[in-house]
C-alpha cells in the first residue's frame, strides 16, 4: 500500500514535465518549419512564376499551417478517444475521461478556427503571390476569395470548427461526440481537396489519396497526445487503452505508408527524388514514417507491459518521443505545401490530363471498359475492405458453431466487386469523361451496389458475430453498431416518406439543378457524389428489401408501396435526360468541362446525354424490377418467417434492444 500511495504524487508531478516537454517539442517544430520557411526564400514563388509575396507571407504561411494542422489533430484525437476509447454512462452520457477530451477537443477547435480563418489572408497572398499589406484591404481581399480556392477553403475549415468548439462545449452524450468527431473530419478536407497538383497528371490518385492520407496522420497524432493524457490520470482502463491505441496506430501507419507512396508516385518523378527540395523532403518523411512505424511496434509492447504493471514512466517517455517524431513528420508535410512539384512547368499536360488527371486511349470499346482499369484509390480499397471485414465477420460466427446463409455472402462480395468494377475498371475511366459512361458508373453505385450489399445483412452479420461489451470493457464494433442503427439520424433517413424522397429525388436535384455543372470539374466531388449515392441506395434499398431489421417493421404491402413509389420517378428522370435541351455537366459552372476536353469519339454532346438517359432507364427499371421480384417471391417469408439462419429473430431494431447494457443514444 506505500508504494501505491507514494505513486500517485509521482504521476501527478511528471504531468508538469511532460506538459513542458510536449511544449518544446511544438515550439521545435514551429521554430523548423520558420526556419525551411527562411531558408528557401523566393525561390518556391518564382519557380512557379508568382512574384516574392514578402517575408512575413513566407514564414507566416506554413507556420500558421502547422499550428491550424496540429490543433486539428488534437480536436480530432480528443473526440476519438472520447467516442472510441472510454465507457459511456449507462443513461448514454460521457463518462468523466471523455467529458475531459471533449472540452480539450473545443479548446483545440478555437485554436483550429483561429488558425484557419488568419490564414485566409496569408493563403491568398500566399496564392497570389502579392504582399500581405496588400491583400488585407477589404476589396482586394474579396476579390481574391472569389478567384482562389485555397483562402475559400480555409474559411470554410474555420466556420466548420467554430461549429465543432460550441457543440464540445454543449456536448454531453456520446452521440454527440461521434456527431462531432464526424464534422471535425470534415473540416479537415477543403484544404486538401485545393491542394497543389490539383491540375496535374494524376491529380485523381493524389487527391483521394491525400484525403485518406492527412486525416490518417492527425488522427495517429491526436490519439496519442490524449493516451499521454490518460497516464497523468492513471485510468483502470489505460491498458485496454493502450492495446486499441496500437491497432488505431499501426492501422493509421500502413494508411500513411500506402497512400504516400500514391502521392510520392504522382507528384515526383524518381529522376526528381535527390535532385529536388520536394523529393529529398519527401525522402525523409518517407523514412521518418517507416522507422517510427517499425520501432513504434515494439515500444508500445513495452508501454503495455508497463501499463499492466502500473508503471508508467517508461511509458512516458515512449509516448513522448514518438510524439516528438510525429512532430517531426508534421513538419516536413507542412514544408511540403510550402514547395513547388519537381519540374512545374517542364511538364507536357494534354488537355485530358488537366481535366481528368490522366489520358484515355480512344474510344470506350468493350475491351477497354473491362480491361484498361485506373483504380480508384478511394473506393477500391474500400471495397476490399468491406469483403474482408464481411468475411472475417463470418468466419468467426463458425468458429462459434453458427452457420451463414451463403447466399447472402455472395451478396455481399458481388456488391463489392460491383463497386470496384464501377470506379476502378474502364467504366470508371470514362466516366469523369463522357456523362453517358459516368450514368452507367453512376446507376451501378446508387442501385446496383446497394442492392447487393443489402441482400448481405451486414448488420445482423454484426451483431451475431460481434461480441457486446460487459461493464468492463470499451465500446466495440456492435456497440457502435447498435448507436447507428438506434439513432435519430438513421430513423428519419429509413422512414419511408423521407427515404423515397431521397432515393427518387436526389437525381432530379444533382442534375436538373446545376450542381452536377459546378462539381463535374472536381475530382473530390465525384468522390462526394458516389459516397452519398451508395448511402442513399443503401438505406432505400435495405427498408425494401434488405435482410437486416430496421427502425421500422414495415409490412410488405409498405414496401411494395415504397417500390412502386420510385419507379414512376426513375423513368420520368430518364425521360428528362433524353429529352431536354441542356447539356449537363457543360455549361458555365462547369468551364463547358466536356466541350473542352473535345473528345473525338463524343462529336454530339446531346447525343451522348441521350445515351445516358437511355442507359438511366435500361440499369435503373432493370434493378428496380428484380427488386420487385425478389420481393414478391420473399412475401410470406419477410412477414411470417423468423428467419433462415436462427439469427433474425425479429422485424425490427425494437425487437433486438432488450439486453443492450449502455444506452449509446
Amino acid at each position: 500500500m506505500a508504494g501505491s500511495d507514494e505513486a500517485q504524487p509521482r504521476r501527478q508531478t511528471r504531468w508538469p514535465s511532460r506538459r513542458r516537454w510536449i511544449a518544446a517539442a511544438v515550439v521545435l517544430a514551429a521554430g523548423a518549419v520558420a526556419a525551411l520557411a527562411w531558408a528557401a526564400g523566393a525561390q518556391p514563388y518564382l519557380d512557379v512564376g508568382n512574384a516574392n509575396p514578402g517575408a512575413l507571407t513566407a514564414i507566416g504561411t506554413p507556420v500558421l499551417k502547422l499550428l491550424a494542422d496540429l490543433s486539428a489533430a488534437v480536436c480530432v484525437g480528443s473526440l476519438a478517444f472520447a467516442v472510441l476509447f472510454t465507457r459511456p454512462q449507462r443513461s448514454g452520457q460521457v463518462c468523466a475521461g471523455a467529458f475531459a477530451e471533449l472540452r480539450m477537443a473545443g479548446a483545440s477547435a478555437w485554436v483550429w478556427s483561429a488558425s484557419a480563418l488568419t490564414l485566409v489572408p496569408f493563403s491568398a497572398a500566399d496564392t497570389a503571390g502579392s504582399p500581405l499589406t496588400e491583400v488585407v484591404v477589404p476589396g482586394q481581399l474579396i476579390g481574391l476569395l472569389g478567384a482562389l480556392e485555397t483562402p475559400r477553403a480555409w474559411l470554410m475549415t474555420a466556420l466548420v470548427a467554430v461549429i465543432v468548439a460550441v457543440g464540445c462545449r454543449a456536448a454531453l452524450r456520446w452521440v454527440s461526440a461521434l456527431w462531432l468527431l464526424v464534422g471535425a473530419q470534415f473540416a479537415v478536407l477543403p484544404p486538401l481537396v485545393t491542394a497543389h497538383g490539383s491540375a496535374d497528371a494524376g491529380h485523381d490518385l493524389a487527391l483521394a489519396a491525400i484525403v485518406i492520407h492527412v486525416p490518417a496522420g492527425m488522427l495517429w497524432i491526436g490519439l496519442l497526445f490524449a493516451v499521454l493524457r490518460q497516464t497523468r490520470r492513471g485510468a483502470d482502463l489505460l491498458p485496454e487503452q493502450l492495446r486499441r491505441y496500437g491497432w488505431w496506430a499501426n492501422g493509421c501507419w500502413l494508411v500513411l505508408l500506402i497512400t504516400g507512396g500514391v502521392l510520392s508516385a504522382v507528384f515526383v518523378p524518381p529522376a526528381a527524388v535527390f535532385t529536388s527540395a520536394y523529393g529529398g523532403a519527401l525522402l525523409v518523411k518517407v523514412v521518418v514514417v517507416a522507422v517510427l512505424g517499425i520501432a513504434g511496434i515494439t515500444l508500445r509492447e513495452h508501454a503495455k507491459k508497463d501499463a499492466a504493471g502500473k508503471r508508467t514512466t517508461r511509458l512516458i517517455r515512449f509516448g513522448v518521443a514518438e510524439f516528438a517524431m510525429l512532430l517531426g513528420v508534421l513538419v516536413v508535410s507542412v514544408d511540403l505545401t510550402h514547395l513547388p512539384l519537381p519540374d512545374f512547368f517542364g511538364r507536357a499536360r494534354t488537355t485530358t490530363q488537366t481535366l481528368l488527371g490522366y489520358d484515355l486511349a480512344g474510344p470506350p470499346t468493350l475491351s477497354r471498359l473491362v480491361l484498361d482499369w485506373r483504380i480508384d484509390v478511394f473506393f477500391a480499397p474500400l471495397a476490399l475492405l468491406l469483403a474482408v471485414g464481411y468475411l472475417l465477420g463470418v468466419r468467426r460466427l463458425r468458429a462459434q458453431g453458427r452457420s451463414w446463409p451463403v447466399i447472402r455472402t455472395g451478396a455481399w462480395l458481388a456488391g463489392c466487386l460491383a463497386l470496384l468494377v464501377a470506379t476502378s475498371s474502364g467504366l470508371g475511366r470514362y466516366a469523369a469523361a463522357m456523362f453517358s459512361m459516368h450514368m452507367a458508373s453512376h446507376m451501378l453505385v446508387s442501385m446496383l451496389v446497394p442492392l447487393l450489399l443489402a441482400l448481405g445483412g451486414p448488420l445482423t452479420l454484426v451483431r451475431a458475430a460481434a461480441s457486446r461489451t460487459d461493464g468492463a470493457t470499451l465500446p466495440r464494433v456492435r456497440d457502435v453498431v447498435d448507436f447507428l442503427v438506434h439513432s435519430a439520424l438513421f430513423r428519419g433517413m429509413t422512414h419511408p416518406v423521407v427515404t423515397v424522397a431521397l432515393f427518387a429525388g436526389a437525381p432530379f436535384a444533382l442534375y436538373l439543378t446545376g450542381i452536377y455543372d459546378a462539381a463535374v470539374r472536381f475530382h473530390w466531388a465525384h468522390l462526394a457524389i458516389n459516397a452519398f449515392f451508395l448511402i442513399v441506395g443503401y438505406v432505400f434499398l435495405g427498408s425494401v428489401v434488405g435482410v437486416d431489421p430496421m427502425p421500422r417493421a414495415l409490412p410488405n404491402i409498405a414496401r411494395v408501396g415504397m417500390l412502386l413509389a420510385a419507379m414512376p420517378l426513375d423513368v420520368v428522370f430518364g425521360a428528362t435526360l433524353i429529352s431536354t435541351d441542356r447539356v449537363i455537366g457543360n455549361g458555365a459552372a462547369a468551364s463547358n468541362m466536356y466541350q473542352a476536353l473535345a473528345l473525338p469519339w463524343v462529336p454530339d454532346l446531346h447525343a451522348d446525354q441521350r445515351f445516358a438517359g437511355l442507359l438511366a432507364l435500361a440499369i435503373g427499371e432493370l434493378v428496380l424490377l428484380v427488386v420487385l421480384v425478389a420481393l414478391v417471391a420473399r412475401w410470406s417469408q419477410l412477414d411470417d418467417s423468423p428467419g433462415e439462419s436462427g439469427l433474425e429473430g425479429y422485424r425490427s431494431i425494437g425487437d433486438f434492444n432488450e439486453n443492450r447494457r449502455v444506452d449509446f443514444r
